[in-house]
């Protein structure tokens, strides 16, 4: 196709060079019959002149006879037209003999006329100098050199200037000699040169016209070869373009239909995805409800230090266990956009005393410093999602804490306000083996490790850096980080938040709360055991249903009994009526809508604020969970619950902010110290 096309522009051009080729030269022919004919006409009236001027001298001298005044004016007019015949003369000649036979001729025609080989040439007029150089039309080379047995008119004007030059000598023109020539010259002007003069003329005059006709005609036949080839490349370049031009509109037609119905498989593929992690995060959480929570039972019965080493194992393998699969949880979530922040006010000095608090038993471990700074000017309390700020901090101080086998970890905050708005700041600095250079453009990649090497000797999954950064970007923040081989590193992520001009919640007096009645509704019967057998240990009074039916029944029946139950346990996945629907139906019950909901669940939810909120649960916690944070969250709802006047008590859930944790992040805003004194930090 190149090569045809090659082809075709070649032709094109070629046509265009030889067709305006054409055209110039027959344009240059007729501008040269043009400039020829104009010569002749010129040579005719010179020769005109020089009969006048001779009929003129002629009569002077027999009219006059003795008048030298108008002798000498005759002799000097047929002087100069006897010029103006030679130059014409000579530049034809010229034009058709070449340079050196001119002036030859010139020399000649000297000598004949009496003058001398080396007088000077006399100038040519500036008419006789236009043919110069220009080619001579074949009528006129014929004419003037005679032949097919013509008589040349070149010698028949030379024997003019002969003629007129031989006037020159004669003093009496009216002898018989002087007659003669008078009568020769006029004769011979009369009956061949006019004649030939004429005859050139009218040739000249024909050849213009033919020419003309020529042109016209090489005119149009130049425009009906552009016209055809224009055609032909249109045929052979713009057609086929433009059937590929529709066949890729076509294409491209048919790509947006098949690239629509891709997103909708795309989009239905997602929704799978989003459905399947969801049952996954059920499916996984639900067995490690028993393990974890099994465990931590056995680890309350008389155990002898073998058997206690092995439930330490099995704790800290869940726990480990665990890790990655909320890393694994959340990244997908993100990835998959399925990732949404709860806004809720928070105190940020207790969320970072809570990070620290998470590590803290590992600084013991490695007897490191852990030393946390929180500017005292800052606000403080912020709104936005606490739980994803610690799971951002806890990351970053746990990978601290990992590669730091001596010297300190330091958690600075600090924060700059701006209006109603502060950019928090939290910087972790470590004392441990650093990261090179080249690999610190990299830890923040996904599955990216600076050791992943067989020999690494930290574990991970390389997710928690990603996951670090997305939830940062998502929260409207950055993370970058600088570090030194040897020396250690320095992790500073920046997120902004609204500043709680209203400080969030007040703080509850403590109420109180042993002895109460929480109620469990859980269809799983090993989590309604390890549920029971928690509650009992704590001091409360418990029972526990299988079904959202049998446990509103049993709300129902407690309320008309006046053995009201405080606290509420739901589980949320659950066949028939899940726990949200259960939530629904006891807070439009007047009875029972003044009790405090505290929801468990093990499925990953995008919008808790919202079901929370239509709900009215007071409080949202991720299975599986600590058993310190399960213990806090019960107090924490009850005393704001029994806190409240009897008759508020129906607006309790909507007054009451809802305390929400997020399995990343298993410590909540509220004291440790209670759990602790229980001995229970297992997971359940």
């Amino acid at each position: 196709m190149r090569g045809r096309l090659f082809v075709l522009l070649a032709g094109f051009v070629i046509a265009v060079a030889m067709g305006t080729g054409f055209l110039l030269w027959q344009t240059q022919t007729t501008k040269n019959q043009v400039r020829f004919g104009a010569f002749i006409s010129h040579m005719a009236d010179a020769t005109n002149d020089v009969i006048h001027n001779a009929l003129r001298l002629e009569q002077a001298e027999l009219l006059a006879s003795g008048d030298a005044a108008e002798t000498e004016a005759s002799h000097n007019e047929l002087e100069m037209a006897l010029t103006r015949l030679n130059a014409a003369y000579q530049a034809l000649e010229f034009a058709i003999s070449g340079e050196v036979t001119t002036l030859e001729s010139q020399r000649l025609t000297n000598l004949q006329g009496g003058l001398e080989s080396d007088a000077p040439v006399p100038q040519a007029m500036p008419v006789a100098t236009d043919i110069t150089g220009h080619a001579v039309p074949a009528s006129v080379r014929r004419i003037w050199l005679g032949q097919n047995e013509e008589a040349a008119l070149r010698t028949q004007i030379r024997d003019i200037i002969s003629l007129a030059n031989r006037l020159e000598v004669f003093t009496d023109y009216d002898n018989a000699t002087a007659r003669r020539v008078f009568k020769q010259l006029q004769t011979l002007a009369n009956t061949q040169v006019r004649p030939e003069l004429k005859r050139i003329s009218d040739l000249l005059n024909a050849g213009m016209i033919e020419s003309h006709g020529t042109l016209q005609w090489g005119l149009f036949g130049v425009a009906v070869a552009m016209v055809t080839a224009s055609l032909i490349l249109a045929l052979r370049i713009f057609e086929p373009m433009i059937r590929r031009i529709s066949k890729a509109h076509q294409d491209l037609h048919s790509a947006n239909i098949s690239l629509a119905a891709e997103k909708i498989k795309a989009q239905s593929a997602d929704r799978t995805k989003s459905e399947f992690l969801a049952n996954m995060s059920h499916e996984i959480r639900t067995p490690m409800n028993g393990v974890m929570g099994m465990a931590e039972l056995l680890a309350r019965t008389n155990l002898d230090q073998r058997q206690a080493m092995f439930v330490d194992v099995i704790v800290k393998s869940g726990t480990a266990l665990l890790t990655i699969i909320n890393d694994i949880l959340d990244f997908s979530k993100i990835d998959a956009g399925q990732l949404k922040l709860d806004e809720a006010p928070f105190r940020l000095g207790e969320a970072i005393e809570d990070v620290a608090a998470l590590v803290s038993s590992r600084v013991a471990e490695k007897d490191l410093e852990l030393i946390v700074r929180v500017d005292p000017e800052l606000p403080a309390s912020f709104i936005g999602d606490v739980g994803r700020f610690r799971q951002i901090a806890t990351n970053l101080v746990g990978n601290a804490v990992k590669f730091t086998e001596r010297g300190h970890v330091l958690i600075d905050v600090s924060g700059k306000s701006d209006g109603e708005t502060t950019q928090v700041t939290v910087r972790v600095e470590d004392t441990g083996i650093g990261i090179p250079q080249e690999k610190l453009n990299v830890v923040f990649d996904k599955f990216a490790q600076v050791d992943s090497s067989s020999t690494r000797r930290h574990e991970g999954t390389g997710l928690g850096l990603a996951i670090a950064v997305k939830l940062a970007e998502l929260m409207g923040g950055s993370i970058e980080a600088t570090s030194e081989v040897g020396k250690g590193s320095t992790f500073t992520f920046t997120v902004p938040f609204a500043v709680d001009t209203a400080n969030a919640v007040q703080a509850t007096a403590p109420v109180d709360v042993s002895g109460a009645r929480v109620f469990v509704i859980d269809d799983n019967p090993i989590n309604r055991e390890i549920l029971l057998e928690q509650l009992n240990s704590w001091g409360f009074e418990c029972a526990a249903a299988e079904s959202g039916a049998v446990g509103l029944a049993f709300l129902q029946r407690s309320a008309q009994l006046d053995a009201r139950v405080d606290c509420v346990i739901l589980d949320y996945q659950m066949p028939e009526m899940n726990g949200a629907d259960v939530a629904r139906k006891i807070k439009a019950d007047p009875a029972l809508t003044g009790i405090p909901l505290v929801l468990l669940t093990s499925v990953d939810q995008t919008d808790t604020a919202r079901l929370m909120s239509e709900c009215g649960i007071a409080a949202h916690l991720n299975k599986p969970t600590r058993a310190s944070m399960l213990l806090e969250t019960l107090v924490s709802v009850m005393q704001v619950s029994r806190a409240l006047p009897a008759r508020d008590n129906a607006e309790t859930p909507n007054q009451a902010k809802p305390i929400q944790i997020h399995a990343s992040t298993p410590w909540s805003g509220v004291s440790l110290d209670r759990a602790a004194s229980t001995g229970h930090s297992m997971f359940w």
